[in-house]
């Protein structure tokens, strides 16, 4: 093969897989924020527990769909949404935590992994108050089968108000935590929406027949007792609180444990484990701390 007919042919490879290569690499997909009735596009300061809608608008990159959204705070995945199409709108609400600023970026992915992203700074106001709470204590439920104590309480009213298994029935919507001690979870709180054991309370009344079934959700604190005992507003709450994380049951409970709680209404709690008589006819005694 001459010389001519060689370099004829390398330029020919080359432009071939310059094209393939193009063709692979169609470009990266765009977001941008969407600004609109309180929401400028760009860092805000804002006061703690206030929200802040985010608009946002994703679009291909004209060949690969879009495959996934993806939320981060200071870095770490939070949350991630899939996406289906070419070009799509999200609102988001974000709820301003006690940090003095938090980073919040938004990243969108196509089926092909290219990816943008945009970030916004949410700085707090230091005009923020932070939330009051409410202290009930103690707090004392029985297990499923204690027929001396109350097994349900509701957090709708100061004093909380306790109920046995008729007249949470008949207070379906109410409801907002029950204990029960079986031998997988051992001492735990849940709700009428959890994930709990279909015996539970056999018969006419049991829990997986009612119409209305509230969901509280828990999350295992870091905090120790001191800390639940020095807490007087909602910040550690809300500081610790992710929805991500959370359970639909407290299991395996000990004494001095701090769990976390998000209701059906939308108010966070910090409960604080005092005491545990073990078994289906035992109970429990907690302190704790609601959002007013």
């Amino acid at each position: 093969m001459t010389k001519r007919r060689l370099v004829a042919v390398l330029a020919i490879l080359l432009t071939s897989l310059l094209i393939i290569s193009c063709k692979k690499d169609n470009g990266d997909p765009t977001i941008k924020f969407v600004p609109g009735p309180g929401f400028t596009g760009k860092d805000t300061l804002i006061k703690v527990n206030h929200n802040l809608i985010v608009a946002l608008k994703l679009t291909w990159n004209g060949a690969d769909l879009l495959e996934q959204l993806e939320v981060l705070q200071n870095d770490m995945s939070v949350q991630t949404f899939a996406v289906e199409g070419d070009t799509t709108n999200f609102n988001l609400t974000l709820t301003k935590g006690p940090a003095e600023t938090e980073k919040w970026s938004f990243v969108v992915k196509d089926v092909k992994g290219n990816q943008s992203s945009v970030s916004l700074t949410l700085t707090k106001d230091p005009n923020s108050e932070y939330g009051a709470i409410v202290y009930y204590s103690p707090v004392i439920l029985g297990a499923q089968n204690n027929t001396a104590k109350a097994n349900f309480i509701s957090f709708q009213t100061v004093p909380a108000t306790t109920y046995t298994l008729e007249g949470a029935f008949t207070n379906q919507s109410k409801i907002d935590m029950l204990f029960y001690s079986d031998q997988l979870t051992l001492a735990t709180l849940a709700s009428p929406g959890s994930d709990i054991p279909e015996d539970l309370y056999p018969g006419s009344r049991s829990i997986n027949l009612w119409t209305l079934r509230p969901l509280t959700r828990f999350m295992k604190s870091t905090m120790t007792s001191g800390d639940f005992v020095s807490l007087s507003t909602d910040a550690g709450m809300v500081d610790g609180w992710k929805d991500a994380g959370s359970l639909t049951i407290a299991g395996n409970l000990k004494v001095d444990d701090v769990w976390l709680m998000k209701m059906q209404n939308g108010k966070l709690g910090a409960i604080l484990v005092k005491r545990i008589t073990a078994g289906d006819a035992g109970e429990i005694e907690f302190g704790i701390k609601v959002q007013q």
